[in-house]
């Protein structure tokens, strides 16, 4: 499966890999990393097979890889098995606004103009992590997954609290080669899906 990084209407062909220091064992090992330590956080780091590595950017990054399992039966990135263009692997690295939150969902029910009500989201989570602001996440917080996404089924990240004027929502849409990020105006002014 292709490998995305969706920041906040900011698609990425590629995700991130960190190298993840075990102080107490003397060893290391290959991740992507979401989330954050902390009071009212949870950071985590998803375990990624070190043959996938690739350089993009001048980083350590991964572009196709396969759902596999660590030894105690977690979620790990694996090299890829067979090619599928059916689904994708997607790293939500969503903001969140000042003393706000955000949300992952599936596209807009038709129910009227002013209302705003989602389908579920349609991936399926296989790593969560939480973000926040504050002492303990007391003036806002919110999630970043990772997830594997269908193919022509539109999703959203949504994102509360003061934005600065920044836009409030992106949708996507995996179309097998690439994903296509457009706000709600974008896509009613276009009709591009």
């Amino acid at each position: 499966m292709k490998v995305f990084t969706v920041e906040s209407g900011v698609v990425k062909d590629w995700a991130e890999v960190e190298e993840i220091q075990i102080k107490a064992g003397g060893f290391s090992y290959d991740a992507i990393v979401i989330g954050e330590y902390g009071k009212g956080r949870h950071y985590f780091a998803l375990p990624v097979d070190s043959r996938l590595k690739v350089k993009r950017n001048g980083r350590d990054a991964i572009v196709l890889a396969d759902v596999g399992k660590t030894k105690k039966g977690g979620a790990k990135l694996i090299p890829e098995m067979t090619k599928d263009d059916e689904e994708c692997i997607i790293v939500f690295r969503t903001k969140i606004g000042f003393k706000g939150s955000n949300e992952h969902s599936g596209d807009r029910l038709p129910t009227g103009f002013n209302d705003f009500v989602y389908h579920p989201f349609p991936g399926s989570i296989i790593a969560q992590g939480v973000i926040a602001q504050g002492e303990a996440g007391e003036l806002g917080s919110g999630e970043q997954i990772i997830a594997i996404m269908p193919k022509n089924v539109v999703f959203r990240t949504g994102y509360s609290g003061n934005l600065y004027g920044n836009h409030r929502e992106h949708y996507y849409l995996f179309n097998g080669e690439k994903i296509i990020a457009v706000t709600w105006d974008d896509r009613i002014e276009s009709d591009i899906f």
